[in-house]
């Protein structure tokens, strides 16, 4: 889960905790959240949302995960998020770890004649250097 700094040093609870459940749920219920839209209606994030904060209606429900991030940064609210795109992101701050149930596969996907073009080589070198495989 990710929150706007201002929003998450409130009050004394801790910017990391192990789990959802040890940051203040309560807060969470009354926050404003920020989620993807019926355009994504199966991604992990709404998902794991659904189950755990089943009375929560997103304030903003919007089309892509970029503009979560985006809203979250300008301290819009709180949502969840993959950590390729919120790590690193300047506006950010991490209110828990990584929620395995929200743990997905990241795919690139070329025509195989195209991997040795340029600018195909480009990104892909890029890649392998920003993102960390397991």
């Amino acid at each position: 889960m990710a929150a706007p700094p201002r929003r998450a040093r409130r009050g004394a609870r801790p910017a990391y905790p192990a789990t959802p459940a040890a940051f203040d749920v309560e807060a969470a219920h009354g926050a404003s959240w920020i989620a993807p839209d019926d355009a994504l209606p199966e991604h992990p994030s709404v998902l794991w949302r659904k189950k755990h904060f089943p009375k929560v209606l997103p304030t903003y429900s919007v089309s892509s995960l970029l503009t979560v991030a985006e809203l979250i940064g300008r301290g819009l609210g709180i949502g969840v998020l993959p950590l390729v795109l919120a790590e690193g992101r300047g506006g950010l701050t991490r209110l828990g770890g990584a929620i395995a149930e929200c743990q997905t596969e990241l795919w690139l996907l070329t025509h195989p004649e195209a991997r040795y073009l340029t600018r195909v080589a480009a990104v892909y070198a890029h890649l392998s250097q920003q993102l960390v495989l397991e």
